[in-house]
């Protein structure tokens, strides 16, 4: 019998050479159309990528870069977004002051370029202006102090006046940036101040002129007193240059008040000039605990000033209260009078970003010579004096249709009451009633500042209230009981 050489399949289970190459090409169609889809997927990424960076360059395609996607789309498609110059430039300036603001740590910020250059000259108070410090709050510009020797006090502006136009345009929709941009110029140039006073709107023509104000002081019977205003870079130089006149005085009244701060080279060189060189006047830690003694940096001291009262007050801050406690703790002989200070016991430093803006960012807690916080608690005085009533009281202007009669009551009558008061007018009450005595009071008040004698409290009757105490408590040094009680602390009493 013949060999059967032939094998014989179950076709069921294997296919035959024909059906392998049919399933063999559907393998491969199958891959091509999953590799065709993951090319166009990976292009159409990577090509919007690019059309993106192309049409917005600041855009960055992760999904992780929120504020790169807000800028794109803002720029694109924002109804405003031709308003701006530079709206990339905006959107990040906008995003810096949002990353360095903190509820418990109100003193780091960013600052453009700008702002820094504005920061700067308000520390070191030297700039081509007119020389005035005033207050800009509740729709009243009203000027707090007249500095001395400045354009302001030769033109004749007085502290009390209220600012209501700048030459010639009405200041009710300025802010104060507004304000100050119209004031500061070139040197030479004219500006018109418009204020009111004495219940009149009186045009002060000013030259501009170069205003350096941090420091000033006076002889006054056998005392000094020394206005220390801000901590500048040239403060140090500036009371030297005073305090040598009177080498042979020894007692001297330093006036912190209302000073919020300044340069801590600042503090350094002024500390020395009452305790010497080499001293410690300030301890400090930074966030990993470690603590360093900084000494007093200075060229001479006036170890003349055997006696030393220093005036503080709720608004005397940071570098101001390093000065106030250091002197307390380190010289003989020195009484602070006043009330508590305002309690700033941080540092900030100042890093110059990329962009030329600078990050001012708290870097360390400090701490007095003998290792006293002040943080969050002040400065206490050892002898506490408040200022009048009025000093502290708030106000607003009135609408011009807003007034307050006979038999009314009101926040605005209650400080109308206090500050004539505090004028010398004879009220019987203070507390927002309206009666007959305060009645009376006004008509004399009204009639002695150019307004219709009428007892009737109106816009125009109640800023020249207000002018008129602010005035008073500038010019009437016997109404000043924070400095009358220097003094007495000078007499030993």
């Amino acid at each position: 019998m013949e060999e059967n050489n032939e094998y014989y399949f179950d076709l069921k289970k294997v296919p035959l050479k024909s059906e392998r190459e049919e399933r063999r090409k559907k393998r491969w169609k199958i891959l091509f159309t999953i590799f065709l889809c993951l090319f166009c997927f990976v292009t159409g990424i990577i090509g919007g990528y690019f059309i993106r960076k192309v049409s917005h360059p600041a855009y960055e395609a992760d999904s992780k870069d929120t504020m790169g996607e807000i800028e794109y789309l803002m720029d694109r498609y924002w109804l405003y977004s031709g308003d701006y110059e530079d709206l990339n430039k905006e959107l990040e300036d906008k995003a810096l002051y949002g990353m360095t603001s903190f509820d418990y740590d109100p003193y780091t910020s960013y600052m453009s370029a700008a702002e820094m250059d504005n920061f700067s000259t308000s520390i070191n108070m030297n700039y081509v202006g007119i020389g005035v410090e005033y207050s800009y709050v509740n729709d009243i510009a009203l000027i707090k102090k007249v500095f001395k020797d400045s354009p302001a006090e030769a033109a004749g502006i007085e502290a009390g006046d209220i600012i209501k136009a700048i030459d010639g345009e009405p200041i009710d929709d300025m802010t104060t940036e507004d304000i100050r941009e119209r004031v500061i110029g070139e040197e030479g140039t004219e500006v018109v101040i418009s204020v009111l006073r004495g219940g009149e709107i009186i045009d002060v023509p000013i030259i501009r002129g170069p205003v350096d104000s941090t420091v000033y002081a006076y002889k006054e019977n056998d005392y000094v007193v020394l206005e220390l205003n801000s901590f500048g870079a040239d403060s140090g130089s500036r009371c030297m240059t005073y305090l040598d006149q009177w080498t042979d005085v020894e007692k001297i009244i330093i006036d912190l008040r209302d000073n919020t701060g300044g340069y801590q080279s600042s503090v350094k060189e002024i500390s020395g000039l009452f305790i010497g060189d080499e001293k410690v006047y300030l301890r400090q830690k930074d966030s990993k605990g470690l603590e360093t003694v900084d000494v007093t940096d200075c060229r001479k001291t006036y170890d003349n000033f055997k006696q030393i009262v220093v005036l503080i007050n709720e608004n005397t801050a940071s570098a101001a209260e390093v000065l106030a406690i250091c002197l307390k703790e380190q010289h003989p002989n020195t009484t602070l009078v006043g009330v508590t200070t305002y309690g700033k016991g941080v540092i900030q430093t100042n890093r110059l970003l990329n962009n030329d803006g600078v990050l001012k960012m708290t870097s360390y807690y400090w701490y007095s010579p003998n290792g006293v916080s002040i943080h969050g608690a002040g400065v206490v005085p050892d002898v506490e004096v408040w200022m009048p009533d009025i000093y502290y009281e708030y106000y607003y202007a009135l609408e011009e249709d807003e007034t307050y009669e006979f038999d009314e009551v009101g926040s605005t009558i209650r400080t109308a009451e206090m500050a004539l008061d505090y004028l010398g007018y004879d009220v019987d009450r203070t507390d927002g009633y309206f009666d007959q005595s305060f009645a009376d009071a006004l008509v004399r008040f009204k009639a002695d500042n150019n307004l219709e004698a009428v007892p009737v409290i109106d816009a125009l009757t109640f800023e020249t209230i207000i002018s008129e105490v602010n005035r008073e408590m500038a010019n009437n040094v016997e109404k000043d009981t924070q400095m009358n009680a220097a003094k007495e602390a000078l007499r030993g009493n």
